[in-house]
């Protein structure tokens, strides 16, 4: 009876040995490979069925990637690209880990290209501005009479020309007529002058001259002898 007890005792050892020699052989047959996947962004500078050369903002020169029947090409969105359409001039953000001095590509990111924007182009007119008196006033004309001219100065007008008093309010340009003092703002297009902004000076009133009257006094002094 005890030689039998011992036999079970000594079996169920064993087996509780062996199974616990299988589970530790388990344990170090699991090699666990943990790969470090690094990003890097920039523009393609070279592109081919074996690799991508990436020009980089902060890199002094391009850095060249593997790429192989592995390496996955997508878009922002996730969605698949083909390798057809990966060329030169792209953005793109490279997946890649490390071999050695070898950089493999795993996933390729084509970004989408930001379009440069677009700066109005601006148009610069001077706008040069004469005083005078007007002399005719009519017919898409204005000719002006100055001090500095012996000659009327002859501006054109148009629909968009303004008048205005030295106030900045609108004048009417039936108003607009022969002997008032004005300021022509004008742009010279060629040889012609084109008035764009005209302001109706307030006309100088002579003041009345004051006759001074000088009465002459006449005194008589008669002296006796």
């Amino acid at each position: 009876m005890k030689k039998n007890l011992s036999k079970t005792i000594a079996a169920f050892l064993i087996t509780a040995m062996m199974i616990s020699t299988k589970e530790t052989f388990a344990q170090a047959q699991r090699v666990e490979v943990t790969t470090t996947s690094t990003t890097s962004e920039g523009t393609i500078s070279e592109f081919g069925p074996q690799g991508v050369v990436i020009k980089t903002e902060t890199g002094t020169q391009p850095v060249r990637y593997i790429s192989n029947e592995t390496t996955n090409y997508v878009d922002q969105d996730g969605n698949p690209v083909s390798a057809a359409a990966v060329r030169s001039g792209l953005p793109v953000t490279v997946y890649y880990t490390k071999v050695g001095d070898t950089l493999i590509a795993s996933k390729i990111m084509v970004r989408r290209l930001v379009a440069a924007p677009t700066q109005p182009l601006e148009t610069t007119q001077t706008s040069t501005s004469s005083a005078g008196t007007i002399s005719e006033f009519g017919r898409g004309r204005i000719l002006i009479k100055t001090e500095a001219s012996p000659d009327p100065l002859d501006y054109s007008y148009t629909k968009t020309t303004t008048y205005i008093d030295e106030n900045g309010a609108p004048v009417s340009i039936e108003t607009v007529k022969s002997g008032l003092p004005v300021t022509v703002f004008y742009t010279k297009a060629g040889n012609v002058l084109v008035a764009s902004k005209v302001i109706v000076r307030r006309a100088v009133i002579a003041s009345p001259e004051v006759l001074e009257q000088k009465k002459t006094t006449t005194t008589t002094i008669t002296t006796e002898k």
